[in-house]
């Protein structure tokens, strides 16, 4: 088997979709006897206070590398600013990463067969071809979403000399990469435009932890305590950025006030607070927006809930695929999309019968659709079932690690390779 280096800007303790994605492919890895180590940041992106003290940090080399244990797999912690924030901040957190990350990544501890990045940030892909090169091992880049197309097309990143330079660097990422993967269909086409043909390319979706997140019971203490046993319930749980469109929800909650209608927004990110200042400021009652919550409870909200929300703006359309698709699925409840219709993910909903989409734009639309779905409890159940059945059977952490597994032996020359 191989010695396997993941290098990745988030990571448990951190708390994220990407580092629990990370976190739970570095344990199926390592079950398949790979020799895994990870190279990371200090937590940054959710500050999860109890798993901090359950994977304690030490230092390692002075104050700026830090060393702990995640289920038997040494991970390496570049320290970086305690918060995610604005743009400074941020900027300051890539380089910091970049530059002590590279120069650790270096040293006979990291020394391995393959890299295994993620986006974001597109520029990891650079940092981890070099250390490969270094240790003359093959650099895989897993790409997230596209970057910068999403954010070209959205009109915030219009400086052509910027434009130019994203675009030279994601390239040469690509053109360093011995494989680069993609977490759908739709993402793969897109980047068979840009990704050379001597790079493997291939898609590998993100998955699921089937054990955390599963089917519990739709009432509960938790549903009791929180008034959620005697209306009809929709939540989102997730992220609260510029990817995600809330317009729907905030017109449902009014035009549904005085009706046995709750909505549930529970999640972190730039529009967190703004969404609960405008639940106040137009009386919403029927409306909570609960913040960041550790993923252990997501399960139990998603339980509570009678339909879960996926929430896109416009401009996400195929630049992304939200992993909260699959922790949906495993918890076997249906799905309401409010997004583009063409996108991958609309695609994959519908064609799996797994839940509804509602073209973005259309408010109305959305609210009239959860009416509807209100008093139809067996359509509810009968999509429920066929989420949960299909996360087992397609998108389980184990499923995903086998893919990874051929990929890697395909890149050493122990494997056949694939299309």
């Amino acid at each position: 088997m191989a010695r396997i280096l993941l290098h990745t800007l988030v990571f448990p303790p951190d708390a994220n979709s990407n580092a629990y994605i990370f976190g739970d492919l570095a344990r199926e890895l390592k079950n398949l006897d790979h020799e895994i180590v990870v190279l990371t940041t200090t937590p940054h992106y959710n500050l999860d206070e109890e798993a901090r003290r359950a994977q304690p940090m030490r230092p390692e080399r002075g104050d700026w590398l830090l060393k702990s244990d995640y289920y038997g797999i040494p991970c390496y912690h570049i320290r970086v600013p305690r918060v995610k924030g604005g743009i400074a901040t941020r900027l300051k957190t890539a380089i910091r990463f970049h530059a002590l990350g590279f120069y650790a990544g270096l040293s006979k501890e990291f020394r391995c067969d393959v890299v295994l990045s993620q986006s974001p940030p597109l520029s990891i892909g650079l940092v981890s071809a070099w250390i490969a090169k270094k240790h003359r091992a093959k650099a895989v880049y897993l790409v997230q979403d596209i970057f910068p197309g999403g954010l070209i097309d959205q009109g915030k990143i219009k400086n052509p000399l910027l434009i130019w330079f994203l675009r030279l660097l994601e390239r040469k990422v690509y053109k360093s990469s011995e494989a680069v993967t993609s977490i759908s269909d739709g993402l793969v086409e897109i980047l068979r435009k840009r990704v050379p043909a001597t790079t493997l390319l291939r898609t590998i979706p993100n998955f699921v932890n089937t054990e955390l997140y599963r089917p519990l019971p739709r009432n509960s203490d938790f549903s009791k305590e929180h008034g959620l046993d005697d209306c009809f319930v929709a939540s989102y749980v997730g992220n609260m950025g510029n990817a995600q469109n809330f317009a729907p929800v905030m017109a449902a909650a009014k035009a549904l006030k005085g009706l046995p209608f709750k909505f549930i927004l529970a999640g972190g990110g730039i529009k967190q607070e703004a969404l609960a200042r405008e639940a106040r400021e137009k009386n919403l009652e029927n409306l909570e927006v609960w913040g960041y919550q550790p993923r252990e409870v997501t399960p139990v909200i998603n339980a509570s809930s009678d339909l879960c929300l996926v929430l896109l703006s416009s401009h996400v359309k195929n630049f992304s695929f939200p992993s909260k698709i699959y922790t949906i699925m495993a918890c076997g409840r249906p799905i309401l999309l409010y997004g583009h219709p063409e996108a991958d993910v609309s695609r994959f909903v519908q064609e799996s019968k797994i839940g509804w989409v509602v073209p973005d734009g259309d408010a109305e639309g959305f609210c009239e659709t959860l009416k509807r779905l209100s008093g139809d409890r067996e359509t509810l159940d009968e999509y429920g079932r066929r989420a949960l059945a299909l996360a087992k059977e397609r998108f389980t952490a184990k499923a995903v690690a086998h893919s990874y597994d051929d990929l890697f032996a395909t890149l050493m020359g122990t494997g056949r390779k694939t299309a």
